[in-house]
């Protein structure tokens, strides 16, 4: 056996339970997988029919894993793949989103989003999927940054801080006894920080109890679901409990995120062998609670607002009337598409359709599907609880001329909530509830510069990596857009680098001496 065939056959056979083997050898090959796949429903492309990529691990099953196969294989009666059909098969492996919409189809209910996991995993553990630059980028950023977009610490917490001191907005950091630790998916703090500052004005609003780690910036959504690096995946899920104990929280906050609701719901127990040991609260629940409890006021929107279902949150893990509960509180005008809930179709964008630059012209063929949902409508906005599911939206929106030039037509759930939020505060003249959490209330100077993010931003005004941040933020196209509603941010920018300017003879001849301190 090839030498990387072994490695992948080792990692199959390490993962694989007893429920994967009735996976594998259960299937009548009827294709009927086939009609409830958005990827070769509209190509009619056989290599994108689920069962090629099943067909090609039961293959390696069969043949590796059976003694039947050894020795049908030996005598040349078995099919014997080799590591050029793991090469040549492997992109439909990430020619897919794993959305578990065909097991729906299939008679014997066989989970195909199960196997192409096992499949994903064993081309890490082989060292195989490295060939994709995208799948190597984010295991190496993930290993080096704990952020699979390369970010830096300094880099997000200064475009997140950017923004809230352009509005004013506080977010307590690093403090210890909140009630839940928050941490964003790299996806959320790399795509739409300038979004995700309603989220902050909610949660402020309605006095919850939270914090934001210094330390921990990313959930490990890619390495968990594009990569399937399982020990990676370990590693960040055992830093995230970690810096919970650290913190001293009681629970996790689960953002508006698929991947992060699966891994956390279900994947974490596999990985971690274990359940993860922090109870955890899906920030939609918890906004439904807050609203029910009176504690968030709204005034329902009259936007006419459609639900797009995240498929690793709804058909994968049942939140599915969370998001409705929520929105009918929110809105008088919410129209559901068709089909709807668990019958849904994938956005197409999850768990590598979108990351990967290679899928792009194929994933916007497929999302006429989803394009003909959200006209069908009628509705003015697509709203999904997933940051990558909206970001797909956005981009088969503008692809299929459903949104005015310019415009945004999809919207993250909690956008709409904060639509509902801002002009009930409004009316009761209590805007101000959004500008300070709760946790940062009453106390005393030293304490509110220690954990806001004000205090954090002074706090890299004293390195002498902050200018080339300034730089960096000045060339950032996130916050461009974000200048577009918000044009006072380059005023705080510039501010930010007058101030660094009287202060940069100090920090050079800090630079320098700490550069003759290596060099001694």
């Amino acid at each position: 056996m090839e030498a990387e065939m072994r490695v992948f056959v080792d990692s199959l056979r390490k993962n694989m339970t007893a429920e994967d083997v009735v996976n594998l050898e259960a299937c009548m090959d009827c294709k009927m997988c086939g009609e409830a796949c958005a990827w070769y429903l509209v190509t009619g492309d056989e290599k994108l029919h689920p069962t090629h990529k099943t067909g090609l691990i039961r293959q390696v099953y069969q043949r590796y894993m059976t003694l039947e196969g050894q020795i049908g294989g030996a005598l040349g009666l078995v099919p014997t793949p080799t590591v050029d059909d793991l090469k040549e098969n492997m992109r439909y492996f990430w020619a897919c989103t794993a959305c578990g919409r065909c097991t729906l189809a299939c008679p014997a209910g066989i989970s195909t989003r199960r196997i192409v996991r096992l499949a994903r995993a064993a081309y890490a553990d082989s060292g195989l999927s490295y060939a994709n630059p995208t799948i190597k980028s984010i295991v190496e950023n993930t290993e080096r940054y704990r952020h699979s977009f390369g970010l830096t610490i300094p880099q997000v917490i200064g475009r997140v801080g950017l923004f809230l001191r352009s509005e004013g907005i506080e977010v307590p950091v690093d403090v210890h006894g909140a009630e839940m630790l928050f941490v964003c998916p790299a996806a959320g703090n790399t795509k739409i920080p300038d979004y995700g500052i309603k989220l902050i004005k909610i949660l402020n609003a309605a006095g919850v109890s939270y914090t934001i780690s210094p330390y921990v910036i990313d959930t490990g959504t890619e390495i968990d679901h594009i990569a399937v690096h399982h020990n990676l995946s370990k590693q960040m899920l055992e830093e995230w409990e970690q810096e919970a104990d650290r913190l001293g929280v009681k629970k996790i906050l689960l953002v508006e995120c698929g991947c992060d609701a699966r891994t956390l719901y279900a994947e974490a127990s596999e990985t971690l062998g274990r359940p993860f040991r922090y109870p955890i609260v899906s920030v939609d629940t918890l906004m439904l609670d807050l609203i029910r409890e009176g504690r968030l006021p709204v005034e329902k929107t009259d936007l006419k607002v459609t639900l797009h279902d995240p498929c690793y949150a709804t058909r994968l893990s049942g939140l599915g009337d969370v998001f409705r509960d929520l929105l009918y509180l929110v809105t008088d005008n919410f129209v559901e598409m068709t089909p709807n809930r668990e019958h849904n179709y994938c956005c197409n964008g999850g768990a590598g359709g979108m990351r990967l630059p290679e899928n792009t012209d194929l994933r916007r063929k497929i999302s006429v599907l989803k394009a003909n949902q959200i006209r069908a409508t009628g509705a003015e906005y697509v709203t999904s609880p997933c940051v990558v599911c909206t970001l797909s939206l956005e981009d088969t929106c503008r692809t299929y001329g459903l949104a005015q030039p310019g415009e945004r037509m999809a919207l993250v759930l909690f956008e709409v909530v904060y639509e509902a939020m801002e002009p009930a505060l409004a009316k009761r003249g209590e805007l101000d509830r959004m500008f300070v959490p709760a946790e940062l209330k009453n106390r005393d100077p030293g304490f509110f510069l220690e954990h806001s993010i004000e205090g954090r931003m002074a706090a890299l005004m004293q390195t002498p990596e902050f200018p080339a941040l300034l730089d960096w933020l000045e060339r950032d196209e996130i916050v461009q857009r974000f200048a577009k509603d918000h044009p006072q941010v380059y005023d705080h920018l510039h501010a930010l680098r007058d101030m660094t300017m009287l202060t940069m003879p100090a920090l050079h001849t800090r630079a320098v001496a700490d550069q003759s301190q290596v060099q001694s």
